[in-house]
């Protein structure tokens, strides 16, 4: 979710608004950046089914350590990555596989504004895990919550490929990509809120993927959603490689505060109308 406390990469400046400020600028020695078109991934938009179990709230690992909020990232520093992955290999049409029926979970979404889409394969979260080491964030949000949000604009369209045909039929645009990362703590959980700068429902319409970095649990700040029609909470526990659609413009939501002892890791990838 979209923060009050910005500042861009580099700058010595900040403007605090009310959020907790706790981020600094991310590692410097990240490099590089990628063309913002994307191939067509039309053979994406196939229907395909995958076993009930997948969505299994996956068990609490046992996981010792501290955890620096401003230095602390998710990706592993592995050797041999000498760039960014091509819009290609992010766009193959094996990378992402539908939950179900897409019909039917496009009216799942605009009924209740949230809906458990699929998950993409291992072999895309290490093309991600290549991107994010090699390419540089352009601007960092504190959430408060122990949350920190490392954005991308025009640079992380690129991981956006395997729903960009998806969208387009919506009518919907690339907006921009971001990691969300939860840290334990002893805090709250964050408020209800849509990601509208006044936090009511608006006219301006955003649909925005969260794809699970890591595994997700309520016990690790797993985002509550309130469903439109029948203001029922629920979230969507499950494993590293899920991918939950909302309706984040009009959808209320919140992160839960993360007990676990180890960093939760959300990408979010938002569309406009």
């Amino acid at each position: 979710s979209r923060g009050s406390w910005r500042y861009q990469v580099g700058s010595e400046d900040a403007v605090n608004k009310g959020g907790a400020v706790k981020s600094q600028s991310p590692p410097s020695d990240q490099q590089s950046t990628l063309k913002s078109s994307v191939n067509d991934s039309a053979k994406l938009l196939g229907n395909l089914r995958m076993d009930d179990s997948f969505f299994e709230e996956p068990p609490v690992p046992v996981i010792q350590g501290g955890y620096n909020f401003d230095e602390w990232q998710w990706w592993k520093k592995r050797e041999g990555i000498s760039g960014p992955p091509t819009k290609e290999q992010l766009a193959n049409p094996t990378s992402f596989e539908w939950a179900g029926d897409r019909a039917e979970l496009e009216k799942t979404l605009f009924a209740d504004g949230v809906v458990q889409l699929g998950r993409v394969s291992e072999e895309w979260l290490q093309l991600l895990e290549d991107f994010c080491a090699t390419t540089p964030f352009n601007d960092v949000l504190s959430l408060g919550c122990e949350r920190r949000e490392d954005g991308y604009s025009a640079c992380g369209e690129v991981l956006a490929a395997p729903w960009v045909k998806w969208m387009e039929e919506l009518k919907h645009a690339y907006s921009y990509v971001s990691l969300i990362t939860a840290f334990p703590t002893d805090g709250d959980d964050q408020g209800w809120h849509r990601d509208t700068p006044d936090n009511k429902e608006s006219s301006d319409h955003q649909i925005t993927l969260m794809i699970y970095i890591t595994d997700v649990r309520v016990s690790n700040g797993a985002t509550q959603f309130r469903r439109i029609a029948s203001k029922d909470e629920v979230s969507f526990p499950g494993p590293r490689g899920s991918v939950v659609a909302f309706e984040s413009s009009r959808t209320q939501h919140r992160g839960l505060a993360n007990r676990e002892g180890a960093p939760r890791v959300l990408l979010y990838v938002a569309f406009d109308d």
